[in-house]
């Protein structure tokens, strides 16, 4: 499967010390942010991002990530801040490099082929997600780890799963959280904040009467990341802000039916 690293093309990288590209990338990212990602609908304004300056001085910046070398970043907080970023960034950027009009769905393997040269090593989307921010788990059943023993990207991993990144990581679809740009400092709180505006909206929906949970293909993609069903009730009855909802998961029992949504990977146009 052939790659297609977006921050390899001609132009000149900036000169900045590789210590600074990451903080000069997060600040190219806010530009991105103030005039074209809806933050409270989570659309994208691709049509006036993709001539803009500010989206050419990202790509820019982007370039400069050749030289940055990934273990620089020690913390948990550094490396969920960054990789959430870049993650997003990276969809964006294909979104619009690949010209995508309705859905990333167009594109066969989008998430495998499109990548950023990082230090010299190529991550693919899936390489960002389940390579580094899920600890180098498969991405289903039948897939092998992203990274190998032998691999050194493997080194840049978080030791395990947080699974508040789902609620962060955002796919270019109508069905994926609202866009946002995360801070190392800040990290916790704002994947608390984003896991609660998630967990309260229409993607967790509660049938008491029926005794019946539907919910968002997300929590069925990566049960196992919240636990497991008995792990995901937790977590729910964690962020849900009804008292009743909370009273309702937590003497639910063994009855519960899980019902979980389609998922719409229209364009998340604003």
């Amino acid at each position: 499967m052939k790659r297609l690293v977006l921050n390899e093309s001609a132009g000149p990288a900036p000169l900045v010390a590789g210590k600074e590209i990451d903080r000069q990338l997060k600040s190219k990212i806010d530009g991105l942010k103030l005039d074209f990602f809806d933050l409270e609908r989570g659309g994208v304004d691709y049509e006036g991002l993709k001539d803009s300056d500010a989206f050419q001085e990202y790509k820019a910046a982007a370039r400069g990530l050749v030289s940055f070398d990934p273990g620089k970043l020690t913390t948990r907080e550094a490396r969920l801040a960054f990789w959430i970023n870049l993650y997003n960034a990276l969809v964006v950027h294909g979104i619009l490099e690949l010209d995508i009009r309705k859905s990333v769905k167009e594109v066969r393997s989008f998430f495998q082929i499109l990548c950023y040269n990082v230090g010299g090593y190529p991550f693919s989307l899936d390489d960002m997600e389940h390579g580094i921010l899920r600890g180098n788990k498969k991405k289903h059943l039948l897939a092998r780890r992203p990274f190998s023993q032998r691999d050194p990207r493997k080194g840049f991993a978080l030791e395990e799963a947080d699974p508040r990144i789902h609620f962060a990581l955002v796919c270019g679809s109508n069905s994926c959280p609202p866009i946002a740009v995360y801070e190392k400092g800040e990290i916790d709180e704002q994947l608390d904040l984003v896991s609660e505006a998630f967990i309260n909206s229409d993607e967790v929906l509660i049938e008491k009467g029926k005794k019946t949970l539907r919910i968002s293909r997300i929590f069925k993609w990566y049960k196992g990341d919240f636990g497991g069903t008995k792990g995901l009730l937790s977590f729910l009855i964690k962020y849900r802000f009804d008292p009743e909802d909370k009273d309702f998961l937590t003497g639910v029992g063994p009855g519960l039916r899980i019902v979980y949504h389609e998922y719409d990977w229209s364009l998340n146009l604003v």
